[in-house]
């Protein structure tokens, strides 16, 4: 995880750095949150004026947007750092739901149609003739992204995505199945 500053100047170096550690603290030992952008502004459409500070942060799955707005720039940061500590807990209790629910073996099976190595992602044909986004991250059960190949005989778990069907796991065709 990396964590990028943006017109940090108004913030003293130990408020940064604690701002840090809190994030750190808040990421522990997932690897669910990526990068993380904060921004410091003065919005000048305010008639006293206000510090504004915008927390950014690129998660697996998902963008985070925090927002923190006072009079002093750290506390604005403080205000923003609470409200990403709750986007961050209502992602993982989302993840934690969803995980539940879903059934312990890939209920469908489908070969390989087409892998792209370099952007990370390919497609799986099902059975029943639906093509299927799979991100390189989907792929488990003793696969390996970087190995799979056209043709290859899967299974997977598929939901609904953003562009159509995606699968949340793909894993190794059992054998003798089918």
């Amino acid at each position: 995880m990396q964590i990028h500053w943006r017109n940090p100047g108004v913030l003293e170096d130990a408020v940064r750095t604690a701002a840090e550690e809190r994030i750190l603290k808040l990421a522990g030992d997932r690897n669910d949150l990526i990068d993380i952008w904060i921004d410091v502004a003065r919005e000048a459409h305010h008639r006293h004026g206000a510090e504004s500070v915008t927390i950014r942060c690129q998660a697996r799955g998902a963008e985070l947007v925090a927002h923190g707005r006072d009079a002093q720039t750290r506390l604005a940061l403080r205000d923003a750092l609470r409200a990403f500590a709750r986007e961050v807990k209502d992602l993982r209790a989302r993840r934690t739901d969803r995980r539940v629910e879903r059934p312990a073996t890939p209920p469908l099976r489908g070969v390989v149609d087409r892998v792209l190595h370099e952007e990370g992602y390919g497609f799986v044909l099902t059975e029943g003739g639906e093509q299927v986004y799979f991100h390189r991250n989907a792929v488990g059960d003793g696969l390996s992204f970087e190995d799979l190949a056209e043709g290859q005989s899967v299974t997977l778990n598929v939901e609904p995505g953003e562009e159509g069907p995606q699968a949340t796991v793909v894993a190794r065709a059992l054998p003798g199945a089918g």
